[in-house]
Formats: structure tokens, C-alpha cells, sequence
């Protein structure tokens, strides 16, 4: 894992990495423009998580809503409390201050299946539709998945 800095997923979450076991995690800038105007998130609970694990949830100003899942497996120690009070830190910066949680990875191995920022555009460029980015969860309906 030397010299890995930030990776990314195909359900648009990135992970950055403080040292080798810590990191922080958040959602996309491309998907947080397809998203536009979050309004709310609900936060990640502390706890151990498997990767692709459903972590938390967004809500757009068009009342939509989408999951974030867990892009590696680890526990979540620390969430940004601060995005309770203060939404738009989401919006203006998903890749930065706008990050959602920390995690202590658990499985190493799990970082190489995760995308580059160049394979990251690649995927946007090559396999994704832009009516059809991810599909909206309705989820009320998928409450014992969460």
C-alpha cells in the first residue's frame, strides 16, 4: 500500500488514506454534482462494516435518496458530526471537509480492487449513463437492507 493516497469506487465513494490502516471516507465530486443539493445525510453508526456495506444515506432537494456503501472492510471509529449542522460542507466540498467518516481498515488486500482516479474517470467516461447514474433506493422499502 505505499505511496496510495486517495482511491475510488464504482457505487462513487472515495477513501483516503491517513497512514496504512487509517482513512478518511466520503462520496464523490462527479456524484455529488449528479446528486445536486443534498439536503440531508444520515451518518454512518460506529461499528465494524464489510466492504460494500450499506454505511449511511443521502436525500437530494428532489426528494431522492441514495446509499453510501463501505468501500473497504474496517470499523468506523469517528463520523463528521459536523455535516448535521452544516449539509452544504457536503455540497461544496464532498472531497474534502465534506468527508463522512473515518475508518481503521481491516484487510488490506481489499485497497487493490479499488480504482485509481484515472481507472475512476475511465469508469464515469466508459460505463456509466447519465440518466442512469446510480439507481435511486426507495428507502422505505429496503429498510431491513439498512
Amino acid at each position: 500500500m505505499k505511496n496510495i493516497e486517495i482511491k475510488y469506487t464504482t457505487t462513487h465513494e472515495w477513501i483516503e488514506f491517513l497512514n496504512s490502516k487509517e482513512c478518511n471516507v466520503g462520496i464523490t465530486e462527479r456524484i455529488q454534482e449528479v446528486y445536486s443539493g443534498i439536503i440531508f445525510i444520515e451518518l454512518p453508526i460506529l461499528g465494524e462494516y464489510e466492504q460494500g456495506e450499506i454505511i449511511g444515506r443521502v436525500e437530494t432537494s428532489d426528494g431522492r435518496n441514495f446509499y453510501i456503501y463501505a468501500p473497504i472492510t474496517g470499523e468506523i471509529y469517528e463520523i463528521n458530526a459536523t455535516l448535521e449542522d452544516d449539509i452544504e460542507l457536503l455540497n461544496r466540498f464532498p472531497e474534502g471537509d465534506g468527508w463522512i467518516c473515518k475508518f481503521l481498515l481491516e484487510n488490506p488486500n481489499e485497497v487493490d480492487a479499488l480504482l485509481s482516479r484515472q481507472e475512476y474517470d475511465a469508469y464515469e467516461e466508459e460505463e456509466l449513463d447519465e440518466d442512469e447514474y446510480l439507481p435511486e433506493t426507495n428507502f422505505y422499502d429496503n429498510i431491513e437492507d439498512y
